[in-house]
C-alpha cells in the first residue's frame, strides 16, 4: 500500500525541520512527502526550497492561504491529485517516530476490516520534548462514537490516515449546513468526523501509541482557536443532537 504523507506549513521556520526530518527517515519504503506552504512570508518556503534543491526527496508546492487555522487548502490539492491508497497530515510544529508510518500500514494490512479512516494516540510534548500528556480515544461501535461527538471531538486529528476513496464524502461532509464556513474559522473538522459517521464511515482508533509526537505551545492553531469567544463544539454538537435524535 502507498501512502502520501503531506507536511503543511505557514510561517514554520521555528519547527519545520525537526518535523520534515522525521518524516524523510521513515522506514516505510512505499511512500511519497509532499510539503505545502500556505504563503508564509518568514522565509519557511525558501529555506524548503533550499533543502529540495540539494536532493532531498519530497515535493514542494505553495498554495494559496484560504484557512488561518488549518490545512483545509493542503487536503483539498492532495485528495484532488491522490495516487496514492492513504494520505496523512503531519502538523510542522509536530514530528513522528521513525516507525510511524511502517507501524500504522502494519495495523492496517492486518486488519480484519476494510479500513477507510483511522486514528491513534497523540504524545503531547512541550519545546524540551518533555511529555507532558497522553492521549487516544476508544469507543466500541459508531453510535458509541456518535455519542462521544455529542460532549467533544473523540478524533486525534493529526494522527489520523484517510483512505483515498472516501475523499468524495469528506468533501461534502464538510460545512455546507452552517451559516459560518467552519473551515476558515478552522474548527471544521469536528463536524467532518461527525458527518462521516453520518455517511456509516467508521474511524478505527488504535488503542495506543505509534509514535506522533504532538507539540503544544502558545502559537498553536489550536490555542489561537480556542481563544475565540464562540462555542464552536456546541454549534456542531447542536446541530448533530438534532439530526441523529439525540
Amino acid at each position: 500500500m502507498r501512502i502520501t504523507v503531506v507536511v503543511p506549513t505557514f510561517y514554520s521556520m521555528k519547527y519545520v525541520d525537526q518535523c520534515l526530518d522525521s518524516v524523510l527517515a521513515q522506514t516505510y519504503d512505499d511512500m511519497e512527502v509532499i510539503v505545502y506552504d500556505n504563503e508564509s512570508s518568514d522565509g519557511t518556503y525558501e529555506h524548503l526550497k533550499s533543502r529540495r534543491d540539494e536532493g532531498e526527496e519530497f515535493k514542494l508546492i505553495s498554495i494559496p492561504n484560504v484557512e488561518p487555522n488549518g490545512y483545509r487548502e493542503a487536503m483539498d490539492h492532495v485528495f484532488d491529485n491522490c495516487k496514492s491508497d492513504y494520505v496523512t497530515f503531519i502538523s510542522s510544529d509536530d514530528y513522528v517516530d521513525k516507525d510511524y508510518i511502517k507501524r500504522y500500514m502494519k495495523v492496517i494490512d492486518e486488519s480484519p476490516v476494510d479500513v477507510k479512516c483511522i486514528q491513534s494516540g497523540l504524545i503531547w510534548i512541550n519545546d524540551q520534548r518533555q511529555i507532558i500528556n497522553q492521549k487516544y480515544h476508544t469507543y466500541e461501535s459508531l453510535e458509541d462514537f456518535k455519542k462521544l461527538c455529542m460532549t467533544y471531538c473523540p478524533v486525534n486529528n493529526p494522527t489520523v490516515l484517510y483512505h483515498k476513496s472516501i475523499w468524495p464524502l469528506l468533501n461534502k461532509s464538510r460545512e455546507a449546513h452552517f451559516e459560518n464556513n467552519l473551515q476558515d474559522i478552522g474548527v471544521g473538522d469536528y463536524d467532518m468526523w461527525c458527518g462521516l459517521a453520518d455517511k456509516d464511515i467508521p474511524i478505527v482508533s488504535i488503542t495506543g501509541y505509534l509514535g506522533y509526537f504532538y507539540r503544544w505551545h502558545s502559537e498553536q492553531a489550536t490555542w489561537k482557536v480556542q481563544k475565540d469567544p464562540t462555542n464552536y463544539d456546541k454549534i456542531i454538537q447542536d446541530y448533530w443532537r438534532k439530526k441523529w435524535k439525540m
